[in-house]
């Protein structure tokens, strides 16, 4: 997703008309943990704001007052949303629709409501016993566009048990399947969510002395994890290694606790353990410098940090509220293989964290403390020297 995408989300969720750059360019850093620190940074928000312009999205400040002139290119200091033209209504006519859609008949639908069930019912009448098929396959017979029932598994019919996938759509959802190492015999999975941190653990995991210990790594992409997670189940049958804990180990920000949220509802839907958190490496990458990032209010940190055990999850939300999140990439490879010691059993390290002992010396490049009550709150909560009075 470009920043322009990223941009154009924002600006659709806002409520008021005039809209804060700042926001928009926020929303942008947010999906990008490279543009903040890019030196091109400033035109490529430029250009973002010219293709949200071009796309009849918004309208850019007209007076120079409007525009940051600091430095070259200038940013509008604001946008302005483009409200669009609603159509007028149409009543659908009323047609027939077979049993299997009596619901169509009792409620009170919209044009789109029809517009959807419209091809599904021919569908039931010619063939209501056709073969299942992935989702995508369905939607191009009945639309011409394999996208166009992408997202209907959010549809308030279907949310609300009156139309079904399997019964109605004869169709089965096909997500991506999630990228899955099995490096070992041992009954876990750790799904990593960054690039830089999967590769520097599936590295010092492939090298773990005791096999036994070491099972399956996970590379799980964003919100694509949630989707992608009920796959997993085919990849343990095809190989014969079930597992017993399923662990995650992600950027402590909104997104990635949230992520995890939904993930954990939907591992548990189709029969797979709640996903945990990798507290050890959690533990770990509290201690570490974090980076600014607009801040949580704090009923919405704390809901996010609720996923994490007790001991990590003030801390989690305190960081959060003081705008300011933690990226993986803050705990590099070096700090990861010095944390993880083959001396003890594995899984308790990633699961639970790994036992009392001097920390690893951490390189001038990462000295930067982060805040002091974050990080007094993770030692005295895990066990370590509490602060100094």
């Amino acid at each position: 997703m470009s920043a322009a995408d990223r941009m154009a989300a924002c600006l659709a969720r806002q409520a008021r008309q005039r809209v804060s750059f700042d926001a928009l360019a926020a929303a942008a850093d947010e999906g990008d943990s490279s543009l903040t620190t890019s030196p091109r940074r400033r035109r490529i928000l430029a250009d973002a704001a010219q293709t949200l312009k071009n796309r009849g999205l918004a309208t850019l400040p007209k007076g120079s007052d409007g525009w940051d002139y600091s430095a070259h290119p200038p940013l509008p200091r604001w946008v302005k949303r483009t409200q669009a033209t609603r159509p007028p209504r149409r009543r659908p006519a009323p047609r027939a629709y077979v049993k299997q859609l009596d619901f169509a008949t009792t409620i009170k639908l919209t044009a789109a409501d029809h517009a959807l069930l419209g091809p599904i019912n021919t569908l039931l009448r010619d063939q209501p016993d056709a073969e299942i098929v992935p989702l995508a396959d369905r939607s191009y017979q009945l639309f011409g566009d394999e996208k166009r029932l992408k997202d209907i598994e959010r549809h308030h019919l279907v949310d609300k048990g009156l139309l079904d996938l399997t019964t109605h759509l004869r169709a089965q959802p096909t997500p991506a399947p999630l990228a899955m190492y099995e490096l070992g015999p041992a009954p876990w999975l750790l799904i990593v969510e960054n690039t830089a941190a999967f590769t520097s653990l599936r590295d010092i995991l492939s090298t773990w002395p005791d096999r036994s210990q070491v099972g399956w790594l996970g590379f799980g992409a964003g919100d694509q994890l949630t989707a992608s997670i009920p796959t997993a189940l085919t990849s343990f049958h095809e190989r014969d290694h079930p597992i017993d804990d399923l662990l995650m180990y992600a950027d402590l920000d909104i997104d990635g606790l949230h992520c995890a949220q939904h993930t954990s509802r939907r591992a548990q839907a189709v029969g797979l353990p709640p996903l945990l958190p990798a507290a050890g490496l959690y533990q770990a990458l509290l201690t570490r410098p974090p980076r600014s990032h607009p801040p949580a209010t704090a009923d919405e940190a704390r809901t996010a940090a609720a996923w994490l055990p007790p001991h990590l999850a003030a801390p989690a939300a305190q960081l959060l509220t003081d705008g300011l999140v933690l990226r993986q990439e803050a705990f590099p490879k070096p700090q990861l293989r010095a944390l993880l010691t083959p001396d003890v059993p594995l899984l308790p390290q990633l699961r639970d964290g790994a036992p009392a002992r001097t920390a690893p010396p951490t390189p001038a490049s990462y000295r930067t403390a982060p805040p002091a009550s974050t990080l007094s709150a993770v030692r005295h909560e895990s066990g370590g020297p509490a602060p100094p009075e």
